[in-house]
Order: C-alpha cells, then structure tokens, then sequence
C-alpha cells in the first residue's frame, strides 16, 4: 500500500519536475515534457525497482492500467472546455478522414505481399485485424480476430508488437516527426498558418496557485468528474457484459463536453486546457512505467515487428504526403493518421506536441469514426486477401 502511494505521489510530482527542467536545459527543451516523461519512464520500469515476484508484479500493473483508465477520460474535458471550435472544419477533418483509411487499407495490402510468408497460414487474419487495429483500435482488432478466427497466440503476438511499435511511432511523431510533416505539406494560402502556432506563455502553470485560479481548477474538475462519471454510466450500459463500451464513453465525454462549452462561463476557464493536459502528462509517465523490456521475445516478434513498422510509419507518409495536393494542412493530417493508430486516447499527447489544441477535436472527432469503420474495412480485406 505504501509503495503504490509513492508512486502515486511520483506519478503527480514528477512532471512538474521535467516541466521545470525543459525550460531550464535546452536538450530537454527541444524533447519536449511529453518524450522526457516517457524516457524517464521507460527507465524508471527497468532499472529494477518494482516488484518482480510474479504476483507483486501483476498487482503493481493492474494498479497502473487503473490509473491510466482514470486520467484520459477526466483530462479530455479539460481540453475540450479550452478548444476554438470555430476553426473546426468538416470538410477538411473529413478528407484526412478518408486519406488516412485508405493509407492503412492500401499498406496493408501492399505490406501483406512483403511478409504474407514469412507471417506463415494466419497472415491474412493477422492483415485483416490490423486493418481493425489501425482505423479502430484495440476494440477493433478484438472483434475482426473473432470475425477471422484469429488464434489468440498471434492475437497477443500483434498485441504485443504494436505497443512496441507504436511507441516509436509516437516517439517519432514527438521527437520532430510533426516538424517534418510540416515541411512536406508545407503552409500556402489555404492552410490557416495561425493554428499550428500557441502563443502561449511558456510557463501557462506559473499562476495556478492563485486564488482565482485554484477556484476556478475546482470548477473545471468537478464539471469533468460529472461527465466522466455520467460517460462511464453509458459506456457501461452500452458494453453489457463485454464490459465498458469505449466508443460510447469516448463519444458521451465529448458530446457533453462540447453542449458545456455553450455556457459562456465554461468558455471563460482559461486554465482548463492546461489542467489537462497536466493530467496528459501524468498518463505519459503512468505508460512508460508500465513498459517491461525484459519480457519481450525479440527474435519470435521480428516479422511481426516489421509487418506492423511497415504499415505503421507507411499509413503515416501516405497521409502526409496526400495532404499537400488535397489541401489538408500536416496537423490535422498527423492528428489523423495518430488517431487512427493510437485511438483518440492519444490525441492530446500529439496536440501538445504540436502546440496546437484546437486539433484535439480532429482527432477525437476521427478517431470516433475509425471505430465505426474498422470493422467492416478490417472484414472486407481479409476477403481480399483470401482471393489473392
């Protein structure tokens, strides 16, 4: 018990630590707070300091999942309370909505043909569930795995692999991979140049501790314990006895959000934006903990690994690449391709990265209709692939 309280009181404190410290060293600075939490994480979770008794581990990873499935759902109406609507675009979010599922669909196919024997008799329902996994999620892949009869050996194979690589995947994005982007698609006329820009102040938690603003964090946090607390009451209801329902809570939290943000009093907390974020930061550090290197089997994973790289980092290009011609700008096209990945778990991570909060429904509003599709693309190239 005592253990687990300072890790709570670790997982709290240490972002402020490196928050401070990526504004006084400058290497840290060009990291970012969101890839030195996941370093600091990462080495944290291997140098031996947790339990590894079987039973104490299992017990110290159950208590981090809990805590990760806590802060995203009462961080996301923080952010959503601090986002410009006006700049929301449908049409723009839906042409990188459809670029980015037909990236994944085509370098599946294509990454298929790479790997299909190598992969071995349960390639193609290893492609048709990725394809579920890379539009819709976890939720996806787990339902086009019972649609192909996937074996739950290479399910937790794929499982596996994909956190591995959509790690580095999200270190790319982190690392400059967005800066990048940004060159391709470069910025003309018809790219709103002022929205990939936050003029921010360096420092937004520099008044937190005033009166004003802790009145104002006490507001914002019990709207957000309202919605997630009458969201998980949906998702439940939802799921059934498959458990909480993660469109329907996801899709509950932003629709309330969104109605709260009609009140001009709710537009008016300035610093709710930045409070979730903080909760973001917090999720950051709580995931890397959880990343036990020693356990992964790297030679058994290779083929696998690559498969999944392939059609991982190639979605991501094809989406970028396509954005200049049909006039999407790169951050709404990056947010797109990372919710689509990652799920829109992930969104505020990258938007942060971006320094750009107003993508945050993008993403949300896309990673919500990949969930609806994956399904449907996921069983249609699996007979696909059967004809080939």
């Amino acid at each position: 018990m005592i253990a687990k309280l300072l890790l709570v009181i670790f997982y709290l404190l240490a972002p402020a630590g490196v928050l401070w410290a990526t504004r006084k060293f400058d290497l840290l600075r060009r990291l970012g707070p969101v890839l030195t939490l996941y370093i600091l994480g990462v080495v944290v979770a291997n140098i031996g300091i947790f339990p590894s008794e079987p039973e104490a581990h299992r017990s110290f990873l159950d208590f981090q999942e809990s805590v990760s499935e806590i802060l995203v759902p009462l961080a996301l109406p923080m952010m959503l309370f601090g986002c410009n609507f006006k700049r929301f675009s449908v049409g723009k979010s839906l042409s990188a909505f459809i670029v980015g599922v037909v990236s994944v669909a085509a370098i599946v196919v294509a990454s298929y043909q790479m790997f299909a024997e190598e992969l071995g008799a349960e390639a193609p329902k290893m492609a048709a569930s990725l394809v579920g996994q890379y539009t819709g999620g976890a939720a996806n892949l787990a339902a086009v795995k019972q649609m192909v009869g996937l074996s739950t050996e290479s399910f937790v194979l794929l499982s596996t692999c994909n956190l591995i690589v959509s790690f580095f995947y999200l270190m790319f994005l982190m690392g400059g991979g967005v800066a990048i982007a940004r060159k391709i698609v470069g910025r003309n006329d018809h790219i709103d140049q002022e929205v990939v820009v936050d003029k921010s102040d360096d420092n937004p938690y520099r008044d937190f501790a005033k009166r004003s603003s802790v009145v104002q964090l006490l507001k914002v946090f019990v709207a957000s314990v309202v919605i997630m607390g009458v969201s998980v009451v949906v998702g439940t209801v939802a799921g059934g006895e498959s458990g909480i329902s993660m469109v329907a809570l996801i899709l509950t939290i932003t629709t309330l959000s969104l109605l709260m943000t009609a009140s001009k009093q709710v537009r008016s907390w300035d610093k709710s934006y930045d409070a979730g974020m903080y909760l973001i930061y917090v999720f950051c550090l709580v995931m890397a903990t959880m990343a036990d290197l020693s356990s992964i089997n790297w030679e058994q994973s290779l083929f696998v690994l690559m498969f999944q790289a392939v059609i991982i980092f190639g979605s991501l290009f094809i989406t970028v690449f396509a954005a200049r011609p049909l006039r999407i700008d790169a951050d709404t096209a990056v947010i797109t391709s990372n919710t689509l990945i990652n799920s829109p778990v992930c969104v505020p991570m990258i938007a942060a990265t971006m320094k750009n909060r107003d993508v945050v429904v993008v993403g949300i509003t896309n990673g919500l209709a990949g969930y609806a599709v994956g399904n449907y693309l996921g069983y249609l190239i699996y007979q696909l692939l059967q004809t080939m």
